[in-house]
């Protein structure tokens, strides 16, 4: 099935400027950008030489774009966005020759937590003609390393809470730490970028003005950010987005918020949009954070209060002191808030929130969407979105407004631009109700993998981008079930260096869905969090029993036998509990909050060797 050729129905925001004909029956493959959509002949330094007026809805250069949530003095203005950009780069071209031998070239590695001053250091690296590779900031040294070196990096800038492993993992590589590690600090009457060893300010007095991108090709197959994949399933890989890759993403994913500001004018001719606020609370290595605070917010005048990192109580007090209005998170921190009795006052003012990076089922998206907005003018409903770091994020989208009843579990309708399809085993495409493995072609997807041509191949089938996630389309709505083992089957088989481990489940011929479970442990009012993996049954080869790795709020007011009845009645014989119940103090997640699930593998070893099971 091919989903983007389902029709337009007229609970599908159709996009179209004011005065065209209704396009409702429109098959999305051939729907039309309105004409106030992107010129694509231009790069995102355009936004920069601009001072972004020419594509924001705020024209005043006085705009607080980033402010530290503790210190909201400690802020970047537009204007001031505009001319840090300028005076890294400068600071970059001159003291270590970033962009001198031309665009696409040289790659700067950046560890950072949140900080107001990370999207200057982002646009200052483009700027300067270099490349941005975000690293987690959870990396060990070795990690840090091993992305230097396949990166051919020759620079990293670090914040101060991670100099230390910067320094360590440079000197792995062989540069010379002292110099080639510059320091980024956001601290208030303190902004600098120096050497560790104090010898260089790249933070310059002078500028560098930017080169506008204005060739169509040149845009498309460009190399300005490299995003580096969780690595839950293998070793990552850098997932390479061009000029084009942001621009696109940036235009497409706001010609929803467009329709919905129209609709409400028109509807009363004196509205007034409330300011768009969030909190910068995810890691600005992974997608999520890198376009929903550095970029996307740009373009909509909105303003970004900086957490370093994320963390519960500060989450809580900083909605509240700073009044969020959009609020986009993972679904396990959705899920916190339903729990905890305080949420709803932080965040009652939120008039718009998302989710994404990993399926929310119709009872945690209800639940959690209750304790959203209750001083805001209309109740608020948690959209799903779904996109990769490979396809530049969202994908999907669901436009404010648009949520109803029915479309809670499902994630979204496709965006302007996008094509997705479900493909079977053979890649052929199932019918409606058959669950398959979703493909993506766009002007969003990469171009591949950095210096990894075996995984590029893999990851394409005849220009599709083969996403290795199962989903399933029910009544023309869109749902994801669960990763599948590798993907692209020739592809996988025949090419890919490193297969995805399997996360759907196998029990008597059977599929087991881990999200499937997981969502019904979530609505047990003692499970704070839980994750599912599959163990091997000793006596069966080749079937996998669930077990389920459950945080709870008192182990001392709950048994594992409560959780696995609980389970029981919720769900298909086939999908018990039969693997058992762990509790566990946490579970482990990389730095954007997903579980990682290897790590619960390796520990279930670790239990079955010592129950003297085989695994």
């Amino acid at each position: 099935m091919i989903i983007s050729e389902i029709k337009i129905n007229r609970r599908t925001p159709i996009h179209r400027p004011p005065g065209n004909r209704d396009r409702g029956d429109e098959p999305l493959t051939q729907q039309r950008l309105p004409h106030t959509s992107p010129n694509w002949s231009q790069g995102i330094n355009a936004w920069v030489a601009a001072g972004y007026s020419e594509h924001s809805f705020a024209q005043d250069d006085a705009l607080v774009l980033h402010a530290d949530a503790a210190d909201p003095s400690n802020r970047v203005t537009k204007a001031t966005l505009r001319s840090l950009t300028q005076r890294i780069a400068h600071g970059l071209r001159t003291h270590f020759d970033i962009g001198a031998r031309g665009p696409n070239t040289d790659i700067v590695t950046v560890i950072s937590d949140g900080q107001v001053l990370i999207p200057a250091a982002f646009f200052g690296i483009i700027t300067a003609g270099g490349v941005y590779s975000a690293a987690s900031p959870s990396s060990t040294p070795a990690d840090l390393a091993r992305q230097v070196r396949i990166g051919t990096s020759r620079l990293v800038i670090a914040d101060r809470a991670h100099a230390g492993v910067a320094h360590e993992a440079a000197a792995q590589c062989g540069l010379d730490a002292g110099r080639m590690v510059l320091v980024l600090d956001s601290s208030p009457g303190r902004w600098s970028l120096k050497s560790m060893d104090r010898s260089i300010d790249a933070l310059s007095d002078q500028t560098l003005e930017w080169e506008r991108v204005t060739d169509p090709k040149a845009l498309e197959e460009s190399l300005i950010t490299i995003l580096w994949s969780s690595g839950t399933t293998g070793l990552p890989k850098g997932v390479r987005l061009s000029h084009l890759n942001l621009v696109a993403e940036t235009y497409i994913t706001a010609l929803s918020a467009r329709d919905w500001l129209v609709r409400e004018f028109e509807t009363n001719p004196s509205f007034v949009p409330t300011p768009y606020r969030t909190l910068g609370h995810l890691p600005v290595s992974h997608i999520a954070g890198l376009f929903g605070y550095m970029v996307g917010p740009m373009y909509s005048a909105g303003t970004v209060f900086w957490l370093p990192r994320y963390n519960w109580a500060d989450l809580l007090r900083y909605a509240e002191r700073h009044k969020i209005t959009v609020f986009y998170t993972v679904p396990s921190i959705f899920l916190r808030i339903t729990k905890d009795p305080a949420a709803a006052r932080a965040f009652r003012f939120v008039e718009g929130a998302s989710t994404g990076a990993a399926p929310m089922d119709a009872a945690l998206q209800r639940a959690a969407s209750a304790k959203l907005g209750e001083g805001g003018k209309e109740p608020v409903r948690i959209g799903q979105t779904w996109g990769l770091s490979e396809t530049t994020g969202a994908v999907t989208a669901m436009p404010r407004g648009d949520v109803d009843a029915d479309a809670y579990g499902s994630l979204s309708p496709v965006l302007p631009g996008v094509e997705l399809r479900i493909v079977d085993e053979e890649m052929r495409d199932v019918e409606e109700g058959e669950e398959g493995e979703l493909l993506v072609r766009s002007v969003l997807v990469t171009r591949g993998y950095f210096r990894d041509e075996d995984a590029t191949r893999a990851a394409f089938w005849d220009g599709w981008f083969c996403t290795g996630d199962v989903g399933v389309v029910r009544e023309g709505r869109f749902y994801l079930v669960d990763r599948k083992k590798c993907s692209g089957k020739k592809q996988c088989a025949d090419l890919s260096p490193r297969k995805k481990k399997q996360e759907i489940l196998k029990y008597k011929g059977q599929q087991v869905a881990p999200a499937e479970l997981e969502n019904v442990l979530f609505a047990h009012p003692r499970v704070h969090e839980a994750a599912v993996i599959g163990v091997p049954a000793p006596d069966d080869p080749g079937n996998d029993l669930p077990r389920a790795y459950v945080v709870v709020d008192d182990r001392g007011k709950v048994t594992a036998e409560e959780i696995t009845d609980y389970v029981r009645a919720r769900v298909a014989p086939y999908k018990q509990l039969r693997g058992g119940v762990v509790f566990v103090d946490e579970i482990p997640k990389n730095a954007v909050g997903k579980f990682l699930r290897r790590d619960l593998r390796e520990r279930a070893k670790m239990e079955m060797r010592e129950t003297g099971a085989k695994l």
